[in-house]
């Protein structure tokens, strides 16, 4: 390392211009790297989820579906048709809009049909004083009525609906289009309780408010520990570095993710924030030894040397086991987990060599004299930590035997504890109870039943047959029987349909296939959406959807309970008809997300486990001692399973932003167990005692790491007033996990790596 160092130190110029230019050339590619905000980006398309949901979508169209509710207490007369009327037709005309349902539409419908004399001779002309869907008389009104309340109306025509199907290529841009004809329509008289809902305002609200979080942390986070680098150090040129470290690393990642064709997903906005926390410590740790150096009299080129050659192994290491521990996360099946884990493992690395390329001339700029009190600052505010870190260790090693069994107890309750804990499967619950979506999401809870959309796909003969029809208004009644009681509020499908054709005098005697027709005349997007063409593979085959519905925010265990007895009831009538269990399936966003949660807590085990590994061996190395590797680790498992732990003994519930802290906190507080057993390991290399090098240790490394601590627990804590949950509960527990972590490091870990070493 000393030669590299001392080549660097030679070349500084060159490193730097050449740093430079990668940044010039790297920077247009780090900028086209896109984001994508589709649902079934969270998967691989190799996932059984996955498959599901895109077979949903080629057998019953791509369009993604969007309802915008407003209250309207006239929607049962001429007045309140016509206005649903006006605001179909202006949502017809937004780009990206392939299909709208809505009152007016199902009441145009109604009339037509009811109209038609030949050869269908559906209903009666007479269209009374009440518009045709409310009029409980009409057979065909009445019959489409009770099909479509909870969806287009609520009950009591309180609340009216338009259910708009959207192009899955123009989702942003058409959602951005409605959200400002729904603020339009608020100001239309008669009109109040306007709202939005549907998946791609969840994911777009989700990841605009990630985007925006990540941005204020990283502005934040960047600018306290700036703040902290020029109070305690009184040194510019560190800011300067850390600006350059930081910069440097983020573009080159996105440029190198960008060039072997990987987005960016929900979690990625956090990048930079994760970046500070491993370029700062190192700053702070070069910084501090670097002042101590000048203090004793070397030049800045002695200086520079020195402390890059002692420091150079312990932050090599240090971003060595950060890459492994977020590097751990590729083992998780959700993809944009694995995508989060390779690109901060790829910038764990650029971190350090951008310390390499900009480090030597950053030091050997000339000191700009910042006060003649600069040193003796410095002095007192790292004298006075030291004591606290020796004074803590030092505790701690004395009791090393009482702190082992402590620290094991720990481990092993509060894992008992986070294994045992509920998940929130409801992707609503990641929002404030005041925000606006939240809101929403009430306003069609309430009045129109679950806003949770999910689907039941059968597989049925072709033609469809009367009979079969018969059979599939059987389940769906079987299911709103045993399963209301659970959450299913709603099931539609083309059973329903053609039976309401089927209550006029001539349309009973039509066969299936004629009453599908009749309704895929006036209803096209809506029937097309029910039923898909014949299989490709098997042209006598054909799938059948069940459209669903339940409350979006039912409790973990009872989703999945309803989404499991959904499924084998299914099966079992499936059966019955002489099909295959393979024939069913259930699908839908409100499966995918339920999933998400799941999957996310049953991949942090894996991760943990993974990262845990990778991160012993590395520390193996480094240490050259199996004992200290493994002492170096035990401490670093306890913070994340204590804030776990105790977010479940609180009553909360582990969503995406807990479930991801287990693996991602080893890297995060393994930096302090890095930089102390490489010092506890040059003093015992020179002789010095197992409990002398110990506190030694963990005084030397006092200060960078408190400071480091101080403003990323400050940064982070930023993140506890997002509208984002998720995000909101990662920064409150990553600041905690810091916290703790920071605290073990320098007092558990002292007397830890003590046991057993003579």
């Amino acid at each position: 390392m000393q030669t590299l160092i001392r080549y660097a130190i030679r070349g500084r110029f060159v490193l730097s211009v050449i740093g430079l230019l990668l940044l010039v050339v790297a920077y247009p590619a780090s900028a086209r790297l896109q984001t994508d905000q589709s649902v079934q980006a969270l998967f691989g398309d190799e996932d059984p989820t996955i498959r599901q949901y895109h077979q949903l979508k080629r057998w019953f169209g791509n369009d993604e579906i969007l309802v915008l509710v407003y209250r309207d207490g006239k929607l049962d007369s001429t007045e309140g048709i016509e206005r649903s009327r006006r605001l179909t037709e202006r949502i017809q005309t937004l780009s990206g809009v392939s299909a709208v349902l809505s009152p007016w539409v199902l009441n145009q419908a109604i009339e037509g049909i009811s109209n038609i004399q030949l050869p269908f001779g559906l209903g009666s002309t007479d269209s009374g004083s009440l518009p045709r869907l409310m009029q409980a008389g009409d057979p065909i009104g009445s019959g489409l009525n009770d099909i479509f309340t909870g969806y287009t109306h609520s009950a009591n025509y309180s609340h009216a609906a338009v259910v708009v199907m959207i192009d899955e290529s123009e989702v942003s841009e058409a959602v951005a289009e409605i959200r400002k004809v729904s603020r339009q329509w608020e100001q239309e008289p008669d009109v109040s309780q306007v709202a939005l809902i549907g998946e791609p305002v969840l994911v777009n609200q989700a990841f605009s408010l990630v985007e925006r979080d990540g941005n204020r942390l990283a502005m934040t986070t960047i600018v306290l520990l700036s703040m902290v680098l020029i109070v305690s150090l009184l040194d510019l040129r560190l800011v300067v570095l850390l600006s350059l470290i930081i910069g440097w690393t983020i573009v080159m990642t996105k440029a190198t993710m960008y060039w072997i064709g990987i987005e960016l997903s929900l979690i990625a906005s956090i990048l930079t924030a994760i970046v500070t926390v491993i370029a700062v410590t190192a700053v702070l740790h070069l910084g501090v030894r670097y002042q101590g150096r000048r203090r004793r009299g070397l030049t800045q080129q002695e200086a520079t040397f020195s402390v890059m050659s002692v420091m150079g192994w312990p932050i090599f290491w240090t971003c060595m086991t950060d890459a492994a521990g977020f590097a751990a996360l590729w083992f998780s099946e959700i993809l944009p987990v694995r995508q989060f884990g390779l690109m901060v493992a790829l910038a764990s690395v650029s971190v350090f060599v951008a310390i390499l390329l900009f480090s030597p001339l950053c030091f050997l700029i000339p000191e700009l004299a910042l006060g003649s009190g600069r040193f003796s600052h410095h002095q007192s505010l790292t004298r006075w930590m030291r004591r606290v870190c020796f004074r803590l260790s030092s505790w701690f090693v004395r009791h090393r035997w009482l702190t082992t069994a402590i620290t094991l107890g720990l481990i092993a309750g509060t894992v008992f504890v986070v294994a045992d804990a509920e998940t929130e499967t409801s992707f609503l619950s990641n929002f404030r109870d005041d925000s606006a979506i939240v809101n929403d999401y009430g306003i069609v809870e309430n009045n129109l039943g679950g806003a949770g959309v999910w689907d039941l796909v059968v597989e049925v003969d072709h033609p469809i047959t009367s009979e079969q029809l018969a059979k599939v208004r059987t389940l769906e009644q079987e299911l709103l029987d045993q399963l209301g009681p659970i959450g299913l509020s709603k099931a539609i499908s083309i059973a329903d349909a053609t039976e309401v054709i089927g209550r006029s005098a001539t349309g009973k005697w039509l066969p299936a296939a004629l009453r599908i027709e009749a309704m895929r005349t006036r209803l096209p997007s809506f029937i097309d959406a029910l039923v898909s063409e014949p299989l490709a593979d098997q042209p006598d085959r054909q799938k059948l959807r069940v459209m669903l519905r339940s409350p979006e925010g039912l409790p973990a265990d009872q989703k999945r309970e309803l989404m499991s007895r959904t499924l084998s009831m299914a099966q079992l009538h499936v059966g019955r008809w002489g099909g295959a269990a393979d024939d069913v399936a259930v699908s839908g966003y409100y499966v995918i997300m339920t999933r998400l949660v799941d999957q996310l807590v049953k991949d942090q085990w894996k991760c943990f486990i993974a990262a845990a590994g990778l991160i012993w061996l590395l520390m193996s190395i480094a240490t050259q001692s199996l004992r200290r590797a493994t002492a170096a680790l035990v401490p670093n498992l306890l913070p994340a399973f204590l804030v776990l732990a105790t977010v479940s003994l609180g009553g909360g519930t582990i969503n995406m932003g807990a479930a991801m802290i287990a693996a991602v906190s080893v890297g995060l507080s393994i930096d302090g167990s890095v930089h102390l057993l490489m010092v506890y390991r040059r003093r015992r290399d020179v002789g010095r005692n197992a409990t002398e090098s110990a506190v030694s240790a963990a005084g030397n490394i006092g200060a960078p790491v408190l400071l480091a601590t101080l403003a990323l627990v400050a940064g982070f804590s930023v993140l506890a007033t997002s509208e984002f949950v998720p995000t909101a509960t990662f920064g409150t527990l990553v600041a905690w996990t810091l916290i703790i972590g920071t605290l073990i490091n320098l007092s558990v870990l002292p007397a830890l790596v003590t046991i057993g070493d003579k």
